[in-house]
């Protein structure tokens, strides 16, 4: 799989920001029992709103996955879904001085469309945000009592748009501009 790093996860890009550094090179998702990839275009809720100093935030993401293509194939393979995620930051902020601090416990849940018209689901805990080379990306774990993709790797690389870039946006923050409550995402996820 092929992926285009435009811009940075949550936590990446708040490392990022006002410098508007360009993500790393492609990466491919590892070789494993099921391997499942979408894309998931999503509405960003921060609470309280992502602003120039550092606060405990929560960021809630729910849209859709599209696009999907999955090793698996006939009556069970999945065609689409729908995600929602509550990521718990200790620290959040439009500074790029400010660390990002992701909390234990945060979660993410896809619901599963399956081409015989069932439905199946993936509960993602182990969630951490990494960035390397300037790219952010998402990881985490399938549960076990998941009903697809129990114990498979969940990698997302994410791109945060709102009605501008998010990089200029929070630069406007940092020059006083009101803070940013809702944002849009993009995210090519692999699950591996």
């Amino acid at each position: 799989m092929s992926v285009r790093r435009s811009a940075l996860t949550v936590s990446a890009v708040l490392a990022a920001l006002a410098t508007g550094v360009a993500p790393a090179a492609d990466a491919a998702p590892a070789t494993a029992s099921e391997i499942l990839n979408c894309t998931v275009n999503a509405a960003v809720t921060f609470d309280p709103a992502l602003s120039a100093g550092p606060e405990a935030t929560t960021v809630t993401i729910g849209g859709t996955a599209t696009g999907c293509t999955d090793s698996q194939s006939g009556p069970t393979a999945v065609v689409g879904g729908t995600v929602t995620a509550t990521l718990t930051f200790g620290t959040l902020s439009c500074n790029p001085l400010t660390v990002p601090a992701l909390v234990p416990g945060s979660t993410a849940t896809f619901t599963w469309n399956l081409q015989n018209g069932t439905h199946a689901s993936s509960t993602i805990t182990n969630i951490a945000v990494v960035e390397v080379d300037g790219a952010g990306t998402l990881t985490g774990t399938v549960t076990g009592s998941s009903s697809r993709l129990a114990g498979e790797t969940l990698t997302a690389v994410l791109n945060i748009d709102s009605d501008q870039p998010i990089i200029d946006n929070c630069i406007d923050v940092l020059l006083g501009a009101p803070p940013i409550a809702h944002s849009t995402l993009t995210a090519a996820t692999a699950f591996s």
